[in-house]
């Protein structure tokens, strides 16, 4: 082990013991541990909260119709790509930019970006209610609030997660999705209407504001935030304007790879046919949410700890250990479930939801492909690789939206369709996979080069690649 690797040990993982076989235990063997004990407290509750929603599913697919669904599929694509694009990827800023003032004014300045992106979303959406569906007429004025409150929430768990806040951001992950669930059943029964669905999703996402807002922020910190001058705001914009630049066109692409389709299905085969898309989804998504998720939050709160010499080493061991957690955890079950799913999900769900099964079934291949990536999502922001991590999404997007033109210009069958637009899915989710190792791998072997030269930014002393020093 070189000089680096032995000063990382002792810096971040060697733990006071009197124990003479934890003395000797190996430094990758504690990562390992420590790796497998995070992200199972994350997992935990994430368990608890999404298995509440998928218990739930058999209930409301009896509330509600695939209709229904589909108007709440189409909601939370528009919602979830318009959310990842509020803050204008400012909000990643958070990780990299988390010691002092600076780190207010970074959070200042996301919160004013979100604000003035909900409101501008917000005009659109009345000047183009006059041309939106009947069924889809509600859309337009939820559609801003469900992006302003998920956009705070990302915000939130930023912050949480550059702060060492693990266990809030845990908690918060049950909160969301339990209340959810409960508020979604409880429209049902009182026969609110489809549109009851988009109102759970906006209230779960205010109580999860209120909780970690109380959790994360002291009243001093607020009143740190609020007094931020505008000019420290400009000036953190400036200082990470790759950010907006790189970072967003490529998360509007990776939300668009994983939200438009649903979108287009329904436009192209009608709201039902989004409906039994936007369930077979949202069952597949629940394994994701439940470990990669939690495994994702997990290497960023360890990437972005310890000294600067051994980070790049333990993100390396890290991002493969976790890959590799991932696929034995999600990908192979998934694979497993899909091919069972036209034989359960019909008594599961009732006779009017076979078709989700065979849907499962298609999507089990980009659903696989995409818990492998999850985990190291995030490594080309972590390592300001924004302008790769670009051209990589522009492949992911092409490879799922060419067969799904191709094949409504071919007309299709509208299952072919899903599963030729899922092995794309598949092809990309690995290729990303593989980049982001790579470079995790590249950072690693740089691990012993020089420091680059040092310079002022906003009272601090930041490197030349925008390092906090």
């Amino acid at each position: 082990m070189n000089d680096a690797s032995e000063e990382c040990a002792r810096d971040s993982l060697s733990m006071p013991t009197t124990d003479e076989s934890n003395a000797e235990m190996s430094p990758t063997r504690q990562l390992m541990g420590r790796l497998v004990y995070a992200a199972s407290g994350v997992s935990l509750l994430s368990i608890i909260g999404q298995l509440t929603v998928v218990a739930s599913i058999p209930l409301l697919t009896r509330l509600y119709s695939p209709s229904d669904f589909g108007v709440f599929t189409i909601y939370l694509g528009i919602v979830n790509i318009l959310a990842a694009a509020a803050a204008l990827r400012l909000n990643v800023s958070l990780y990299v930019v988390a010691i002092g003032e600076q780190a207010y004014a970074a959070f200042k300045l996301v919160i004013v970006t979100i604000a003035s992106t909900s409101l501008l979303t917000a005009g659109a959406g009345v000047l183009l209610a006059p041309s939106a569906p009947e069924r889809l007429l509600a859309l337009v004025y939820l559609v801003p609030i469900g992006m302003a409150t998920t956009g705070i929430v990302e915000a939130l768990n930023c912050w949480s997660l550059s702060r060492g806040r693990l266990r809030d951001f845990a908690i918060g992950k049950l909160v969301a999705p339990v209340f959810m669930a409960l508020s979604q059943v409880s429209f049902g029964l009182l026969q609110w209407g489809g549109d009851s669905m988009v109102l759970a999703h906006i209230l779960s996402q205010l109580v999860l504001i209120g909780f970690l807002s109380i959790r994360v922020f002291t009243w001093n910190e607020v009143c740190r935030v609020t007094r931020v001058p505008w000019k420290d705001l400009m000036a953190v914009a400036r200082g990470e304007y790759k950010f907006p630049l790189f970072d967003l066109p490529g998360t509007i692409l990776n939300f668009g790879i994983i939200n438009l389709p649903a979108i287009l299905i329904g436009s192209l085969f009608g709201t039902s046919m989004a409906g039994h898309f936007g369930v077979a989804a949202r069952l597949f998504s629940s394994p994701i949410s439940l470990v990669a998720l939690p495994l994702s939050n997990v290497f960023v709160s360890e990437a972005t700890k310890g000294n600067e010499r051994c980070k790049s080493e333990h993100s390396y061991k890290s991002g493969v250990f976790l890959v590799l957690l991932a696929g034995a955890l999600i990908t192979l079950p998934a694979l497993a479930i899909g091919a069972a799913a036209p034989y359960f999900v019909g008594p599961l769900l009732g006779p009017d939801w076979i078709l989700t099964g065979n849907l499962m079934t298609a999507l089990a291949l980009t659903g696989a492909a995409q818990a492998l990536s999850t985990p190291v999502q995030e490594v080309p922001s972590l390592l300001r690789r924004q302008g790769l991590g670009l051209i990589i999404d522009s492949v992911r997007t092409f490879l799922v939206f060419a067969p799904i033109l191709l094949g409504v210009y071919d007309k299709w069958d509208p299952l072919h369709i899903i599963y030729a637009m899922s092995a794309g899915g598949a092809i990309g989710y690995l290729l990303r996979t593989a980049v982001c190792l790579l470079l995790l791998r590249g950072a690693s072997n740089r691990n012993g080069v020089a420091a680059p030269k040092p310079v002022h930014h906003l009272g601090l002393i930041r490197t030349e690649t925008g390092e906090v020093a």
